[in-house]
């Protein structure tokens, strides 16, 4: 990560004028987390789409995307900052089998979660 993008991924901690219900609520659930300006929020979305625009035709194409809410709200929506982490293709959506795609991902996510991953701060040094 470059300099100027871990001086970004400090805004919402320092920068930000007004939290939303949600992050307030989650830094009164997990107060350490929370406190500490490194850690990395992360949301993920999901939706599929039909990739030939035929709607007659039944296939879809499910992309997984996890975006870091800790940069400033006008760049964590953008190309560099988007992580395509899983693209599940299927004739129809991934309906009850959603589970069995997420499950990697889900894990990961978990070990980050409950483990963490020690990284370096290059803005803290």
């Amino acid at each position: 990560m470059s300099s100027k993008t871990a001086v970004d991924m400090r805004w919402h901690f320092k920068d930000r004028v007004k939290d939303s219900e949600a992050w307030k609520s989650f830094n009164q659930i997990h107060e350490s987390f929370g406190m500490e300006p490194q850690n990395v929020r992360l949301g993920l979305a999901t939706d599929g789409f039909n990739p030939f625009g035929n709607m007659n035709l039944h296939y879809s194409i499910w992309p997984v995307l996890i975006y870091p809410y800790n940069l400033p709200l006008w760049m964590c929506i953008k190309e560099p900052y988007v992580f395509m982490t899983l693209l599940i293709p299927r004739p129809k959506g991934p309906c009850h089998d959603i589970d069995v795609y997420m499950r990697p991902l889900i894990d990961e996510l978990r070990t980050l979660w409950e483990i963490g991953v020690e990284t370096y701060d290059i803005y803290a040094k």
